[in-house]
């Protein structure tokens, strides 16, 4: 899963979610990431790329506090990427 973060400041981050991080989102929001396009929420899109981030320590801050930094988000679709 492939997501794009654009922060307040203007920078635009592609963020590669996988494995690990749908468990940490399974474990933390009680929910299947299998249902993740029925029952989508911002705050879980946002969620995944902030532990991806994490993941990758480009991201020391807690969630809310990184939440504070980001204008918007959404994914990429993977065929336009491949170009």
């Amino acid at each position: 899963m492939q997501l794009e973060v654009e922060f307040l400041d203007g920078t635009q981050k592609e963020v590669r979610v996988i494995m690990s991080d749908m468990v940490k989102f399974e474990s933390e929001f009680s929910l299947s990431i299998a249902k993740l396009g029925q029952e989508m929420k911002v705050t879980h899109l946002l969620w995944l790329a902030w532990s991806a981030l994490t993941r990758e320590k480009q991201v020391t801050t807690e969630f809310d506090t990184w939440v504070e930094t980001v204008a918007s988000i959404g994914a990429v679709d993977p065929k336009a990427s491949k170009g």
